[in-house]
């Protein structure tokens, strides 16, 4: 088949239903932004309040890492694999020059090179379900087996996520933590492993709480249970989130009627407390409409991962899956008080350029691995 031949293929190949789940929660999020940016009454002006620069924005560039994706959807899963290991090397470089050289931009550290400034926290997201993804390929195909392939695996997962809480940025290095957790648990660790570490995270939280956390991160955990403490500080955004999510009732108040949204009750609505404004305007019946279109994602990224032949193809679809539950499940745990503010937006809805790169990016690797899923990919073929 010749090169122009085997693009049409892999076009014709793409996983259509997964692009379309991801296209309605783009235009949800498009929505949504908009009606963010719109308030009947603003009172620096005595006049309505109209900004569609969220939604547009949001727009613009769902079309363009839309393009990304496609294109990162046309490479082979060989190159993918053989660009896993230099992607994590570089990444984990990158966040050294943040600890280093990093800049403060809105309390998150970032790496100024030159005119660009990058987070390479993002990367890490995508870097270590592959580099892991890579390296159990390579362990199995040289027929290692034993608990020790899996403790080096989590060494691989410890370098960025200790690199990341320097920053310091729990939520990312959390997120990188649970990802590549999530790896070693597919690639077949024992399960008395796996009770064990949890028994010992469990046991050993209280000295995580007094030592091992910032003063700050102490009180959004201490927030977590009680936001009443301090209604008008540091409990004020989960205390008004929830009135927002409450109010909505079943059906919501209507679209762009939000009364917290208007009066600008919740500080940045539009990034990582976007949900409040779902739940508020179409109730409890689009908020779960929001989470079964999440979960149809989910359950995708899982059956990909099942239907790979090839050892990396399963775990890295596993992977960046296991990171599309934890933006989900992290943004709504923290929105409704279930889990502490940690600053994790709700991809493809909550504005916000970066997060939504690193995502496309994701799901243009889903659909390369569902095109070669019979690919077995022997060991000198990556190499």
């Amino acid at each position: 088949m010749t090169r122009r031949g085997d693009l049409i293929s892999r076009l014709a190949s793409l996983h259509w239903f997964l692009l379309l789940t991801v296209l309605v929660l783009a235009t949800m999020g498009v929505a949504v932004l908009f009606s963010a940016g719109w308030s009947p009454f603003d009172p620096t002006t005595n006049g309505a309040r109209i900004n569609a620069d969220l939604a547009i924005n949001h727009g613009v560039r769902f079309l363009l890492f839309l393009m990304i994706a496609l294109a990162a959807a046309l490479v082979p899963l060989r190159i993918w694999a053989s660009l896993a290991f230099p992607a994590y090397f570089i990444g984990v470089i990158l966040l050294i020059g943040v600890d280093l050289f990093g800049v403060v931009v809105k309390g998150e550290r970032w790496l100024q090179l030159g005119p660009i400034r990058i987070q390479p926290s993002e990367l890490m997201k995508l870097a270590v379900p592959l580099a892991l993804a890579r390296y159990y390929h390579q362990m199995w195909e040289a027929r290692r087996r034993g608990f020790w392939i899996h403790v080096w695996a989590l060494a691989i997962v410890m370098i960025p996520t200790v690199l990341v809480l320097r920053q310091p940025d729990l939520g990312t290095a959390l997120m990188i933590l649970g990802t590549g957790c999530a790896v070693i648990f597919f690639a077949g660790i024992n399960l008395y492993v796996v009770a064990g570490v949890i028994a010992l995270l469990i046991a050993s939280a209280p000295l995580v709480y007094f030592f091992g956390l910032h003063d700050y991160q102490r009180e959004r955990v201490n927030t977590m249970f009680n936001p009443e403490a301090d209604p008008l500080g540091t409990g004020y955004q989960l205390q008004q989130a929830l009135i927002a999510i409450g109010s909505g009732g079943a059906g919501g108040k209507g679209y762009m009627e939000g009364s917290q949204k208007q009066l600008d009750y919740i500080p940045e609505q539009h990034t990582d407390f976007i949900f409040t404004i779902i739940a508020e305007e179409f109730g409890f019946a689009g908020s779960m409409t929001v989470l079964v279109i999440w979960a149809l994602v989910l359950v995708q990224g899982l059956s990909i991962a099942s239907r790979s032949a090839s050892r990396f193809g399963a775990l890295a679809a596993a992977g960046f899956t296991s990171t599309l539950f934890l933006y989900v499940g992290i943004n709504i745990g923290m929105v409704i008080g279930l889990l502490p503010v940690v600053g994790i937006p709700l991809p493809l809805i909550s504005y916000g350029g970066t997060v939504m790169m690193t995502v496309m990016i994701g799901f243009g690797l889903l659909m390369a691995i569902h095109i070669d899923r019979d690919e077995q990919m022997a060991l000198r073929g990556i190499l």
